[in-house]
């Protein structure tokens, strides 16, 4: 990817420079292939988003129509969506999960910038590329809280960008599920930080991992 895209370690990371807003929407949107499945659910999809939206394409509410005719309430599987609009042709857009996980998105003219923050706002994973490039990241973050120290065990996977460029960054924030995130992405490299700041850490028999803070030697077990 060269040095133009890198971790950011969350959206703090990235600066907006001589942007201006020039627009804000808001959507309800269903992932079809999230629900049990049913044979006549693309029936009612009729923009075949694979999204049920409550603003589709055409300024249809698809959502009430599944519901009603499959007579099904999809509160557990409801995802609000805003979406920002600037200036330059760029765009954000940020989701709220039924399970409180958060995702903000950053869609610049060469790159994409995805992060998915827990229901506690921790950082837990960031996927990264540009448009000119097949080369991507994925990035995770495992946080372990113990007393007044949260350590974090960062894992960076580099990834095919042409494979999979939206459906794996939703199953996650729907799931949680840190095998179909990072399926078919191959591991670089793994780092360790405590509170915030890279540490040197060594991993445990009873796979945990121990360090040192002031002189302190520390044991942090993974759950």
């Amino acid at each position: 990817m060269g040095n133009s895209v890198v971790p950011l370690g969350g959206q703090s990371g990235y600066i907006f420079s001589g942007k201006r807003t020039i627009g804000e929407s808001y959507n309800t949107r269903v992932a079809l292939w999230q629900l049990p499945y049913n044979e006549n659910y693309l029936k009612y999809d009729a923009d075949g988003s694979k999204w049920y939206e409550s603003i589709n394409n055409q300024g249809d509410n698809e959502i009430e129509q599944a519901e009603h005719a499959l007579n099904m309430n999809m509160d557990k599987y409801k995802v609000r969506t805003k979406i920002t609009d600037y200036n330059d042709g760029t765009y954000d857009i940020e989701s709220k999960f039924p399970n409180q996980n958060t995702m903000l998105e950053n869609h610049g003219k060469e790159h994409v910038f995805v992060w998915i923050k827990n229901k506690f706002n921790q950082l837990v994973a960031e996927k990264i590329f540009n448009f000119s490039s097949k080369d991507g990241r994925k990035i995770v973050y495992k946080n372990i809280k113990q007393g007044e120290d949260t350590f974090t065990v960062v894992k960076v996977y580099s990834y095919d960008t042409t494979k999979n460029r939206a459906t794996d960054v939703v199953n996650y924030a729907y799931t949680s599920l840190l095998s179909a995130f990072t399926r078919g992405g191959h591991l670089e490299k793994e780092y360790y930080m405590l509170n915030g700041k890279e540490v040197n850490a060594v991993k445990t028999d009873n796979g945990g991992y121990k360090l040192s803070k002031n002189g302190k030697a520390l044991t942090f077990l993974v759950e």
